[in-house]
């Protein structure tokens, strides 16, 4: 009997499921592969394709044709579609695109294949193109829509696809994937995890930019003792991410590491026993839980989703930067 094992570092929930369908012979015509950045979603996708692919007893192989083009991503039966260069959105031209091949016979595999990438940035035509497909898809194609928020998509998607979420990576999963990408162990290493939120990705990507990495932390422990510590003002806060931040990426950046400091402030308010993400120790949460409401916090996270939300989009820095910051403020008096 054939044999499969997907190579994945995390949510074996999901891997699990997925091989008894391939060893079943139920595997759905459609996936939605939900999970944060780094969890794995890419390379659980690419696992399956060549388990469907490989004709070895104990598959994927990772040695024969298939799989060689698979991570090559050269099989001219699979196609990528993701936002075109410069842009943010999936657009409808991108979908119909879908159309001029879909129903061409395969040229290698048994079936043709189309992976979705970043599916939350598929605008309302876009989404509505692609029910279509999904409608009345053809018998020898398979759709794998990768995102990071399955809740964008339209509901008639949703429910002709099956969503498999992918979780956050623990500190020891993500050093097993260090391990594997050879990075030594190391106080950068040990910092990269702890600030990567359960994503490997992130973790490598700080590893690299680590001098970025620790000024931007060093900018969000000042912005959150002046936010957060009694004895603050509005115009003092301002100008300090004025004078620190000066590009919109770096306030996204650092705001988005204020986000995890604000949910280790929200568990530690519940009272919930979770190890915090942002803070070296319960103790320290503490510290910040006892100034700031439930409701404050909340506040706070809304004001910083819609920053990250339009992230993408041509911003003024600096009015970016005043706006957010007196947003913050306000929001945390509430």
């Amino acid at each position: 009997m054939k044999k499969y094992c997907l190579r994945l570092t995390g949510s074996d929930r999901t891997r699990e499921y997925l091989i008894s369908a391939l060893e079943g012979g139920f595997l759905s015509h459609a996936y939605i592969f939900e999970g944060a950045d780094g969890s794995g979603r890419h390379t659980l996708v690419r696992e399956l394709l060549k388990a469907m692919t490989c004709e070895s007893d104990d598959a994927p192989c990772g040695v024969c044709p298939a799989c060689l083009k698979i991570d090559a991503g050269v099989c001219v039966d699979i196609r990528y579609i993701r936002p075109a260069e410069g842009k943010t959105e999936l657009t409808v031209d991108l979908i119909r695109g879908i159309y001029d091949t879909v129903g061409m016979s395969p040229s290698e595999l048994d079936f043709k294949a189309y992976v979705i990438e970043n599916g939350e940035r598929m605008n309302a035509n876009a989404q509505n193109a692609f029910l279509k497909l999904f409608e009345e898809p053809p018998a020898n194609v398979e759709f794998f829509i990768i995102t990071n928020d399955a809740s964008k998509l339209l509901p008639t998607i949703r429910s002709r696809a099956l969503t498999l979420r992918l979780d956050k990576l623990t500190p020891s999963q993500m050093a097993e994937v260090l391990d594997a990408h050879n990075i030594p162990d190391s106080p950068k290493r040990a910092r990269a995890i702890s600030l990567a939120d359960g994503s490997a990705g992130e973790a490598m990507r700080i590893f690299t930019e680590d001098d970025d990495t620790v000024r931007t932390r060093r900018i969000c422990d000042g912005a959150i003792d002046i936010l957060l510590v009694p004895g603050g003002d509005k115009l003092g806060f301002i100008s300090y991410l004025q004078r620190n931040v000066k590009k919109t990426d770096e306030l996204c950046r650092v705001t988005a590491l204020m986000q995890r400091a604000l949910r280790d402030v929200m568990a530690c308010r519940l009272g919930l026993d979770t190890p915090p993400t942002y803070f070296g120790s319960t103790e320290q949460t503490e510290k910040y839980a006892d100034h700031i409401s439930d409701r404050a916090v909340l506040a706070c996270q809304d004001a910083i989703s819609e920053l990250l939300s339009v992230s993408d989009t041509p911003l003024n820095p600096q009015l970016t930067v005043t706006v957010t910051a007196s947003r913050l403020w306000d929001a945390h008096l509430i």
